[in-house]
């Protein structure tokens, strides 16, 4: 299990802006780095709100959504213990990077 050291390690090491994992029905934070990363975001509790709404309701479910708000990409991943949560910058280089770096965050979180 990922505990918030290495939260914060992972969130220094890959730049991202914010790292969190969510476990539990309804959704609960269980450990967190930073924050998501945009002012549509107030908080992590915020995204615990709406992932389940995003990840499993809709015309089509899927282990992993993305929204891309003005400055941050957001990356959300299913996984069979929880929910992880990647917030990256977006920078010049463009949103398919930031999705590169923030899948490569959320596969090093063992939840």
């Amino acid at each position: 299990m990922t505990t918030p050291p290495d939260l914060d390690r992972l969130r220094r090491e890959s730049q991202c802006v914010g790292v969190a994992w969510f476990a539990g029905a309804p959704l609960q934070l269980i450990s967190a780095s930073g924050q998501p990363g945009d002012m549509a975001w107030p908080g992590w509790d915020a995204v615990a709100k709406v992932a389940p709404m995003l990840l499993r309701e809709g015309p089509t479910a899927s282990p992993e959504v993305l929204l891309q708000l003005p400055a941050t990409l957001l990356l959300l991943a299913e996984r069979a213990t929880g929910v992880i949560a990647v917030a990256v910058a977006l920078t010049p280089a463009g949103a398919g990077v930031a999705l590169v770096q923030a899948r490569m965050a959320a596969a090093q979180v063992s939840a």
